[in-house]
């Protein structure tokens, strides 16, 4: 079994390639699985790019990175990871490591059980360390309480925590019928998965807040947000498969 690690960044290059030496390496390393990691440079700046060229040269061979050239967006980089991973099992995080890694000891011995792994931070056992801001809650309930209102979804509470792990045929196709570029194709993902009737397990998490995300940034991406969910449920029927897709996917 390969595992197939996958990091969309856009300038966070310093953070990402400490992160990766520091936490990500030695951390699977001792887990003893085969795996590889994907960093995929999604239109970082000038000064971004020189960071990732020289710290790529002191990574050992199982990091490596790719460029999105497709429109910029978090949906898209992911897009280009999945294309351009090989693993039995694909799993994509933050740059920043918000959600610690140890969630990883919750999914291996489960692998044959389901199709698809989910962090979340609305299940039992979940710690966040420290608290969301007020603001960070609201916008956070608000946008789950309307993503499931309009989707309906029965195994899955948080969508849009940053760490997923998915079958690696499973994430081809998903990729295949993509067609969010930012950040409700996370929505997209879990639509697709729910309405062909995949297994999904959400896992509780440590999960850290990032100082430098800010809530600015996620009340401009609201609107984008929304209008995309919108074109989610008018696009049902490109996701579902047909029972011989799905055999094939087995």
């Amino acid at each position: 079994m390969k595992l197939s690690l996958l990091f969309p960044c856009k300038n966070q290059a310093a953070k990402l390639l400490k992160n990766i030496k520091e936490q990500v390496l030695p951390y699977y390393d001792a887990l003893g699985i085969t795996y590889d990691c994907i960093i995929i440079n999604d239109h970082s700046d000038e000064e971004n790019d020189r960071l990732f060229e020289e710290g790529m040269k002191k990574m050992p061979l199982q990091v490596k990175i790719i460029k999105n050239e497709r429109e910029g967006g978090k949906g898209n980089a992911v897009r280009a990871g999945i294309e351009a991973s090989d693993g039995d099992w694909m799993l994509f995080m933050d740059s920043d490591l918000a959600t610690d890694l140890s969630a990883m000891e919750k999914i291996l011995p489960e692998l044959k059980n389901y199709d698809a792994f989910m962090a979340s931070r609305d299940v039992k056992g979940s710690v966040l360390n420290p608290k969301q801001t007020f603001m960070r809650r609201i916008f956070h309930f608000g946008s789950r309480t309307l993503i499931h209102w309009k989707f309906h979804f029965k195994q899955i509470k948080d969508t849009q925590c940053g760490f997923k792990c998915f079958r690696g045929k499973l994430a081809k196709e998903m990729a295949k019928r993509q067609i969010i570029n930012g950040f409700a194709f996370d929505v997209e993902y879990c639509y697709f998965l729910e309405l062909n009737g995949y297994k999904i397990k959400e896992v509780p998490v440590l999960w850290r807040n990032d100082p430098d995300s800010s809530v600015r940034s996620a009340s401009k991406a609201s609107k984008a947000f929304f209008k995309d969910m919108k074109r989610i449920k008018k696009n049902k029927t490109n996701y579902i498969l047909t029972p011989e897709e799905k055999e094939a996917l087995c």
